[in-house]
Parts: C-alpha cells; structure tokens; sequence
C-alpha cells in the first residue's frame, strides 16, 4: 500500500530571478532569489518560533561567526561574491519585508552569512543587490554564489543544502540590457515603466515604427525621475534620443524605414499579469 505520509526529510529549493545583461560600464545588478523548504524545514515540522524570540540571538558581530551560532540560528544564507564585488543589501521582501544587510558576518574573505531563523515548509524571496566590476564588453561573469545552510542537530558546522547562481554578461545591445525581470519587478515597485519598455521594444521589433515610438516616450516620461537615469541612458541608445528633463523621445532615423519596409501587423504585445517587469539595473 502506498505510504502517502508527508516527509519529514528537510529540502531546501533556490530559484534565481535576474537580467544578467549589463550595458557597457554597467556595474549595478539586482536579483531576486526565491528559497523554498519543504520536509518540515528547519524545525522538522514543529512551529516555527515568533521572530523576537530568535532575532536578538543571530544579529550582531558580538555574537560571533555564524558557523558557531548553533542550531538556535536557524538557516543561513551565505553570498560569496568575487574579487572587487561587493553586497549592497540583502533584504527579504516576501512574505514580510525584513532587512538582512546588518545581520552579516564575515565567513571568509569574499565570503558572507546572514541568520534567517528558523524555517517551516515555506518559501521566501530575498531581494539582492550587487555592486560589480565592468571587465568590458563581451565579458561574463559569476556575480554571485548565494548558499542555504541548514544548522546541524549535534552542533555541528552547517551544511550547504541548495546553492543560487547570479551571473552577469555585458553587452553592447542596449535593448539586451533594458531587458526586465517580473520577479525583480513586482518586488521593487517599477513595474509600469517595466512594462511600457516592453511594449515599446515589442513594436520596434514587429516594425511598428509608430507604437514603438509612443510607448517609448512614455518610457522616458517615467523614467526622468531620480534613481532612473540608467534606463534614461539605455532608451536613448534604443530609440535615438532622450530628454530626460521634458520626457520626450526623438524617433531614430531609420524607424520610418522600418514601418514602411515592414507590411506585417504587430500582434498584440499587451504585457500579462505574469509579464509585470522592470529594469533591475537602476533602482539602487
């Protein structure tokens, strides 16, 4: 007969959630990483304590390495980065945000770990923020190795059970680098201008000269504020031209080409509530 039980054999999951395509001199990178337990997580099925009652325990240098933190820490994440990379933040943003970034601890030389507590059958998504080297174009580059390590029962030093890549490519096609991610997007708050992007890159590429150009101006229009300046930069190497004080998008010369050459219908390139996206390379 069947044993349809529910296992009680922890197992963590990681899901990395990014555009790795970086504009020349591109050095800011944002992913979402998403951590799934299931197998009762890291309390083997019990209740997961309330987090006052293990936060003052796993924050602070005071307190020692991480490794020595003991099975009352819970699960570690630990982010190695290479050499002349560097964390800007760690901040979980699902289900409730939480800022990790002052809870790190060094754990080797370009090494990192930031305590999470203990952990149920559940999932969480980490919001992180890499600071990288331009190697120039054509380059490739592992930004970033995120670990899950689940505290040992006897004490003993925590062991890796998953493993998240970040990766990062600089490219000189600057429609490459606009390129948006949903999961980066829903969890920063950009996803309209996310989605204009898109719409305005799906025209130009059905020669749609006229759409592209609309919905392009919008672009710009919402990405004259602070902290966009990156995407001001790409959409005028996309388009031809942007005024990022009026918001307004000089049509490249060869777009009326492109329409006229061009007798196919552009399908209908409305983004999906799954589309919801934004450009992960600003917002820093």
């Amino acid at each position: 007969m069947a044993n349809f039980a529910k296992s009680r054999v922890p197992r963590f999951t990681t899901e990395v959630h990014h555009n790795p395509c970086l504009p020349e001199g591109g050095q800011a990178l944002h992913a979402v990483v998403t951590v799934t337990a299931t197998g009762g997580g890291s309390t083997g099925g019990r209740p997961v304590p309330r987090p006052e009652a293990v936060a003052s325990g796993a924050a602070g240098p005071e307190h020692g390495p991480a490794d020595a933190l003991g099975p009352d820490a819970g699960v570690v994440l630990r982010v190695r980065t290479p050499l002349g990379a560097e964390v800007g933040f760690l901040r979980q943003v699902a289900p409730a945000p939480e800022d990790l970034t002052g809870r790190r601890r060094a754990s080797g030389p370009r090494s990192g770990d930031y305590p999470t507590g203990p952990w149920g059958d559940e999932s969480r998504d980490y919001h992180l923020f890499l600071r990288v080297p331009d190697p120039g174009l054509g380059r490739e580059m592992l930004a970033a190795r995120l670990s899950v390590l689940l505290p040992a029962p006897d004490g003993a030093a925590p062991r890796v059970v998953a493993q998240g890549l970040v990766r990062a490519v600089w490219t000189d096609d600057p429609a490459a680098a606009v390129r948006i991610d949903p999961q980066v997007a829903h969890h920063t708050g950009r996803s309209e201008l996310a989605q204009v992007i898109q719409r305005g890159l799906d025209a130009a590429k059905w020669g749609d000269a006229a759409r592209a150009v609309r919905e392009l101006r919008r672009a710009a229009r919402l990405a004259g504020g602070p902290g966009s300046e990156d995407t001001a930069k790409l959409l005028a190497k996309v388009v031809g031209d942007v005024d990022t004080a009026t918001g307004t998008v000089r049509q490249a010369a060869k777009a009326p080409e492109v329409e006229r050459e061009s007798s196919r219908t552009a399908p209908d390139t409305h983004s999906s509530p799954t589309e919801t996206a934004m450009n992960e390379h600003d917002h820093h």
